[in-house]
């Protein structure tokens, strides 16, 4: 609740009035959306997720990695106004609760109502209060939200590194030149080739130069190609396989929004200016204490001077019977005749 008064100008309303409907708001605070995970709630998640899927791992070179799959998002507590922040728009303030005036006074003459055996007047304050107050208000409010998530755990299979032999790859050319022996060559050149193929059946002299005989052990034949190795095939893991879903426990996330609300309980109202109390009753004739029914003495009340109070003809406005004779109506009926008893010297 705003600690300071608030001011409300002076409307002219009885007090008897109903004040305006502010049902419509119900001291409502708007419920926020909830925001996303943030940065921080995510590694809070993520953090569980990779602790779940390391002690999946065993050593041997598999991989294990856990995935955050967020999910719903529920409050915890909230929303709550952050002290020092409300803002009351000043346009929507209404008052509730009693009115106090400070002052009072009567205006107007005296009027009469149905049977009464008193006369009442108009009644105005020139300064007061009322003890409580509605307003709609603009304020920062925080609410912390649960954010429920899961981990889907997957397994990358491991692969270790391996050997592999690489046959040689390419054909026999003839190497120089043969003279008329060359056609010979040369076909026996490419019968050598076609021995390699297919690979199952090579022999083991594939891809080495071939010579002819004599002394000079020049090659016929030369290989051109890649000849045969021995590589290493490098580790490697197979696609991630998904092999379990297992609940996170939930992060709490609090966030803070400017929320437009509504207070049914604001605190005293000042009035400033005039103000219409309502109806009062300010001449009154009481029986006297000792013997009831016994005529009393015009008094007057609520703020009235009692106008004139002398039984003068013509009767002039004030606390007298000849006045309250031909006194104006106010409300109800004018023929609405009580029993006058208590009026000073009254006669039909």
């Amino acid at each position: 609740m705003n600690s300071k008064t608030l001011m409300l100008a002076a409307v002219s309303v009885s007090a008897l009035s109903p004040l305006a409907s502010t049902a419509v708001w119900a001291d409502t605070i708007p419920e926020p959306v909830a925001n996303a995970a943030n940065s921080a709630t995510q590694s809070a998640m993520q953090t569980q997720c990779d602790a779940l899927a390391a002690g999946y791992d065993t050593g041997d070179g598999d991989r294990w990695e856990g995935t955050v799959v967020v999910g719903a998002i529920t409050k915890v507590s909230g929303p709550t106004e952050v002290a020092g922040t409300r803002d009351i728009d000043e346009a929507t303030v209404m008052h509730a609760g009693t009115y106090v005036p400070s002052t009072t006074e009567i205006r107007g003459a005296p009027f009469r109502i149905g049977g009464s055996v008193n006369l009442f007047g108009d009644q105005w304050s020139t300064a007061g209060y009322w003890t409580d107050s509605t307003y709609n208000y603009r304020a920062d409010f925080e609410t912390t939200y649960s954010h429920a998530f899961s981990c889907n755990i997957t397994q990358e299979n491991y692969n270790p590194a391996y050997e592999i032999h690489v046959p040689a790859e390419g054909a026999y050319v003839v190497n120089g030149d043969f003279g008329d022996s060359e056609a010979a060559v040369r076909g026996n050149c490419a019968a050598f080739t076609a021995q390699g193929f297919p690979l199952e059946t090579r022999p083991d002299w594939w891809g080495v130069e071939l010579f002819r005989g004599g002394s000079d052990a020049k090659p016929h034949c030369r290989f051109e190609g890649t000849q045969a190795h021995d590589e290493t095939v490098p580790e490697s893991w197979d696609p991630p396989v998904l092999q379990y879903t297992i609940a996170g426990t939930p992060v709490d996330q609090s966030q803070t929004d400017s929320l437009y609300a509504f207070e049914d309980h604001g605190g005293p109202v000042q009035v400033t200016g005039e103000y219409k109390i309502g109806q009062a009753v300010i001449c009154i004739s009481p029986s006297t204490t000792l013997k009831k029914g016994v005529p009393g003495v015009w008094r007057p009340q609520n703020g009235y001077n009692g106008g004139n109070m002398l039984e003068l003809t013509p009767a002039v406005a004030g606390c007298n019977t000849k006045y309250f004779m031909v006194a104006p109506w106010g409300s109800g009926s004018t023929t609405s005749n009580g029993t006058y008893i208590s009026v000073p010297n009254y006669s039909f």
